[in-house]
């Protein structure tokens, strides 16, 4: 019974310090939140959102040591993405380690094999002489020079021509075309004013005027490799071989040098002006070195042929395998 009584005892006040210093701290932990109540009144009207606020600023006021806070440091940020990209700059290979593939162009066309020297040419003639010398010149001849004039001109220099296409037509043994020409240039040369005037064309007789390169595809003589002349343009091989023949025939035979020269720059030009129209063409072609290339050569063979080119049966062969295959 006394053991009893002595256990209850001890039990009693050995609990009560106990108790006493759990509810001092409590006491203070209590009076600390009356002290922050007092600072950061609460209203009736805040919401959640407003007493978190205000508790995360009040820990950042109390608490500085935990580096609680709402606001972020730009220089922090700054040193964040300096390191991130140093990080990545490590991790880019260097520029030792980087290596450019060579580029070669080479020209496959066994009908230009000088094709980097006529390139060149070309740039020169197109993109310089051409635009800022030969291009104006023929605007101005297309622009204020008269039609009767251009006409007169190009006629008067095409009949010093007809002699020539006479012996040509007949060395190719087209005698109607060759009879053609010799009545053109008597014709013209006597009702016409020395040609000035197309008589001959009004009475039914067209121009039709052949070279004597064109005599020699007649017979089977290739094109030859293909030439961009400085200042004069696109040739062939057979007419840079052949040119000099067609002087040799009256009335080309008794002018001269002077005068030859004045009747290849009418003829230019005549030419130049006719081709205003497709100057667009040859600008927004992809490539208008090669464009007007295949042109030339389109053109070689039409004079040879009369306008009657023969078809290549292969390259339709190809073009209907190519167009089933986009069916």
């Amino acid at each position: 019974m006394k053991f009893k009584w002595i256990m209850l005892v001890i039990a009693v006040f050995g609990v009560a310090p106990i108790s006493a210093s759990q509810l001092n701290i409590y006491g203070q932990d209590a009076e600390r939140v009356h002290v922050d109540s007092t600072e950061f009144p609460i209203s009736p009207d805040q919401t959640d959102s407003d007493l978190t606020y205000s508790a995360l600023s009040y820990s950042e006021q109390s608490y500085p040591e935990q580096g609680i806070s709402g606001q972020t440091d730009e220089s922090d940020i700054a040193a964040d993405i300096e390191g991130t990209d140093s990080d990545v700059g490590r991790s880019e290979p260097s520029d030792a380690e980087v290596t450019t593939p060579e580029i070669t162009v080479t020209y496959v066309d066994p009908r230009d094999p000088i094709e980097g020297f006529n390139r060149a040419m070309w740039d020169f003639n197109y993109l310089y002489l051409d635009r800022y010398f030969y291009r104006p010149v023929a605007h101005g001849y297309n622009d204020y020079v008269p039609r009767p004039v251009k006409t007169g001109i190009h006629n008067f220099v095409s009949n010093l021509d007809e002699p020539s296409s006479l012996v040509n037509n007949t060395l190719q043994g087209k005698w109607g075309w060759a009879a053609n020409a010799g009545g053109r240039f008597t014709i013209n040369s006597t009702m016409g004013l020395l040609g000035v005037i197309d008589v001959a064309d009004m009475m039914g007789l067209p121009r039709k005027q052949d070279e004597f390169n064109e005599v020699l595809g007649y017979y089977g003589v290739p094109n030859g490799p293909y030439f961009m002349a400085p200042f004069l343009g696109p040739y062939v091989t057979r007419e840079v071989a052949s040119f000099w023949v067609d002087g040799l025939y009256f009335p080309i035979s008794e002018i001269t040098v002077w005068q030859s020269l004045l009747k290849w720059g009418l003829e230019n030009l005549h030419r130049r002006a006719g081709a205003i129209d497709q100057e667009r063409l040859v600008d927004n072609a992809l490539d208008p070195y090669t464009f007007v290339k295949e042109a030339y050569f389109q053109h070689m063979d039409y004079k040879v042929y009369d306008g009657d080119v023969p078809v290549d049966l292969d390259e339709d062969e190809l073009l209907d395998e190519f167009m089933q295959e986009l069916d």
